[in-house]
């Protein structure tokens, strides 16, 4: 089968929906298909226009981007590739690029797949000209997705939910999944805890520091949770930490919070392995759309606490996966923190519970082609 996926960023650049791209289209390229993926040179301006990376082809085309990265538009739409394929996948509706590559596929007479994510969810962001723009802007690619796509996939149940609600239409759930060996590796929490001399019990934070990730939030909760048990906190991600490192300092939590930047997939591992849960303080929908470090977590057997935004709430249930708390409440967060530290024994029943959820990234491989091919 000759595979199209589309998306504006692609490796190098790396993110969550970057990764995602990557491990179907490398996944799928293991399994003999022919592979390609159409994006822009965003991100990737020292790399050939054409190259062939694990098995997949990959076409970077020139675009012009106003600010935004979904706002990328291609210059030049491969035309004869979209001709000769089987199927075209684009990610992300909010996508420009995307949209505009699948939308010439589908006048070619192309089978072709969509995946939505973040419908409707720039409503509460904190910026006040994106909660005016960002849905008008969202909701007219929404709508212009669902004409162009012959079969509609979502990444979250939130997702589906809203566009089977709101349009009548079926939708089909293909969430993300782990490498095997992320399930299948042994413990590494000790080695993680050697490395970077961190002692005693902590929870994990990973991901970007970003105002809407709710770090400082999290830090903030930390001034509260030490007066009551002993406990540190280690921060996972990229991202610019003078703020944070400042605020943890002025919240008196500076000898307790171990801020470690980018790290190895291996050392991610580690970190989850070697803590008591892994925390998601997240403050917008628009951020959380089917976060990958819930199911990272839950694939090491570890426990959640998550704030109650995007698509948090259609996977982690408290008390059964997981902690729900409301954003922004630093002392919510720090209650929940507290009741996952003294209590061991829940922790590890949560975290088996989520572990039962977990797919890889094999079996979506396979529910996509069969997908793909009608079934």
């Amino acid at each position: 089968m000759k595979i199209v996926h589309v998306h504006h960023h692609y490796w190098p650049v790396v993110g969550g929906l970057e990764n995602v791209v990557k491990a179907l289209a490398e996944g799928m390229a293991k399994l003999r298909h022919e592979v390609h993926v159409i994006t822009s040179q965003y991100g990737a301006e020292n790399r050939p226009r054409e190259e062939v990376i694990n098995g997949v082809h990959i076409h970077r085309v020139k675009a012009v981007r106003l600010g935004y990265p979904d706002l990328t538009y291609p210059l030049k739409v491969p035309r004869d590739l979209l001709r000769n394929a089987d199927v075209v996948h684009g990610h992300s509706q909010n996508s420009l690029f995307t949209v505009k590559v699948v939308e010439e596929a589908k006048k070619l007479g192309i089978k072709t797949m969509m995946h939505f994510m973040a419908v409707d969810a720039l409503r509460d962001h904190p910026n006040a000209l994106v909660r005016l723009l960002g849905p008008k802007y969202s909701n007219t690619m929404l709508k212009r997705a669902l004409g162009i796509a012959d079969v509609r996939l979502a990444r979250s149940l939130r997702d589906k939910a809203l566009i089977e609600g709101r349009f009548g239409v079926n939708v089909e759930y293909v969430p993300d999944g782990v490498p095997r060996w992320f399930i299948e590796r042994d413990y590494l929490g000790d080695a993680f805890r050697s490395k970077y001399g961190i002692n005693g019990d902590y929870v994990l934070y990973v991901g970007r520091l970003h105002p809407l990730k709710g770090v400082d939030v999290l830090i903030k909760a930390m001034s509260l949770v030490i007066n009551k048990i002993d406990l540190r906190l280690v921060i996972v991600g990229p991202g610019e930490r003078r703020p944070y490192m400042e605020l943890a300092r002025r919240v008196g939590v500076d000898k307790h919070v171990f801020f470690l930047g980018f790290i190895s997939e291996e050392d991610k591992v580690g970190a989850i392995d070697g803590s008591i849960g892994v925390v998601l303080p997240s403050i917008s929908n628009y951020v959380e759309v089917y976060p990958m470090i819930i199911t990272e977590a839950w694939a090491r057997a570890k426990p959640i606490i998550a704030t109650m935004v995007g698509g948090v709430l259609y996977r982690v249930k408290h008390m059964t996966n997981g902690l729900l708390v409301s954003p922004r409440n630093p002392a919510a967060l720090a209650e929940a923190i507290v009741t996952l530290a003294e209590d061991k024994e829940l922790g590890r029943r949560l975290g088996a519970e989520g572990r039962k959820s977990v797919l890889t990234w094999d079996e979506i491989v396979n529910k996509l082609l069969s997908i793909y091919s009608g079934g």
